[in-house]
């Protein structure tokens, strides 16, 4: 899902591409929407979460290209659509159909105006101690009605996100190089690290106050390691 409003985003069909590009050799059937008002993206999500043999799927991913500010995206008309109601909308009251399965949405759009400059490192750490975990022998009988979603933001709160005129978004370029070249045999939590790293190490644009960099940020609430590697009858 595309939108515009506050400029044109020069970049982000390249990163759309790339997008559609990468999941549909990985299976997954790809269906995309551009330019929507919030008229219309409350009537995708509408449509999406009543689509009628949702439940076959084997995972549900939702990418979402914008510009935003304040956990909102920005639609064509001006309007913002908070990313919170999106995702809500999805979760397993609201939702049966995907209760179950995985369900990770992809957000490209800024989340604030302030710029992430880089610091210096400290290696004073105290070593893992580890943790210890309950174990429980027998399956759950229900879920949370927040279970199985994993999502993962272009930047950290509060901050910018960048995206060149040519290449795409720093994030949306970099999830899709790990995707080509891991997805065969890592879960998505550790190749999210991978993208992490590229965009947190590899990625920089000097201004007069400094360097500038992104940190992605991801909200992991599997109940499973997700791994794209065997989808069968998922979408995009």
């Amino acid at each position: 899902v595309s939108t515009q409003s506050t400029g044109d985003r020069r970049g982000s069909s390249k990163d759309a591409d790339s997008i559609k590009e990468i999941f549909s050799k990985l299976g997954f059937y790809v269906e995309s929407q551009k330019n929507l008002t919030k008229s219309k993206m409350d009537k995708l999500v509408d449509m999406m979460v009543n689509f009628q043999g949702l439940n076959t799927y084997s995972c549900f991913v939702a990418v979402f290209l914008s510009h935003g500010e304040n956990e909102c995206l920005n639609c064509v008309d001006g309007q913002d659509k908070k990313i919170d109601d999106i995702i809500n909308a999805f979760k397993g009251d609201n939702c049966p159909a995907l209760n179950g399965i995985p369900k990770w949405f992809i957000i490209q759009a800024c989340r604030g105006k302030d710029f992430n400059y880089e610091v210096s490192i400290q290696h004073d750490a105290p070593g893992d101690e580890g943790h210890d975990v309950e174990r429980q022998s027998d399956k759950p009988i229900s879920i949370p009605a927040c279970a199985d979603f994993y999502i993962s933001y272009a930047t950290a709160p509060g901050y910018y996100s960048f995206r060149n005129i040519n290449e795409g978004s720093w994030f949306i370029n970099d999830l899709c190089k790990v995707l080509r070249e891991y997805s065969h045999k890592e879960d998505v939590n550790t190749m999210m690290t991978r993208v992490n790293r590229n965009v947190a190490l590899g990625r920089v644009v000097a201004s007069e106050f400094g360097y500038r960099r992104q940190m992605p940020c991801h909200v992991n609430m599997l109940t499973s390691a997700l791994y794209l590697c065997n989808v069968r009858q998922s979408q995009i």
